[in-house]
């Protein structure tokens, strides 16, 4: 008579190899997030903002041709809202566009300022008495209703207005 042997089932055992490559992805996935945070996700930092002279509202709009209307923060915080109005339309030109100089702002005390992307005036068909609004992103929720901030416009400093 023959024997029966009873084959025992092996239980399938983990690899972990299987398991290896997914979760080495998923961390170096991670780590590039995290990193690419700690890079971008900051503010940009201007050390050349301290050799700029002060100026008042009225000396910009002499000079520059806008009047700087509204410093706010808005979308729950997370963008700043620059508006401005254009009074001399060939001093605001010059300044903005032929000039390229993009209007940032700083927060007093800090070197900390928000640039605008650089397309931004291109685009924009500047006409006196219009109202031009321009939205800045506000990394790490720097700016808050109240905190005084700075509009740098090439080699003008304005002087701090509190934003809303």
């Amino acid at each position: 008579m023959m024997e029966e042997t009873k084959a025992k089932p092996v239980a399938d055992q983990p690899r972990w190899s299987k398991f290896l490559i997914p979760m080495a992805l998923l961390a170096l996935v991670i780590l590039f997030g995290f990193l690419a945070y700690r890079v971008y996700g900051k503010p940009q930092t201007d050390s050349n903002l301290t050799g700029k002279a002060l100026i008042s509202q009225s000396e910009l709009e002499e000079q520059a041709g806008v009047r700087v209307t509204l410093i706010a923060v808005t979308a729950a915080g997370g963008m700043v809202d620059f508006r401005f109005k254009v009074t001399d339309v060939e001093k605001a030109k010059k300044a903005l566009q032929e000039g390229k100089l993009l209007p940032y702002l700083t927060v007093v005390g800090s070197n900390v300022s928000l640039k605008p992307a650089p397309e931004t005036l291109q685009d924009m068909k500047l006409e006196n008495g219009l109202v031009y609004y321009i939205l800045y992103g506000n990394n790490g929720n720097l700016v808050k209703p109240g905190t005084p901030v700075s509009v740098i416009i090439g080699d003008w400093q304005l002087e701090p207005i509190i934003a809303k």
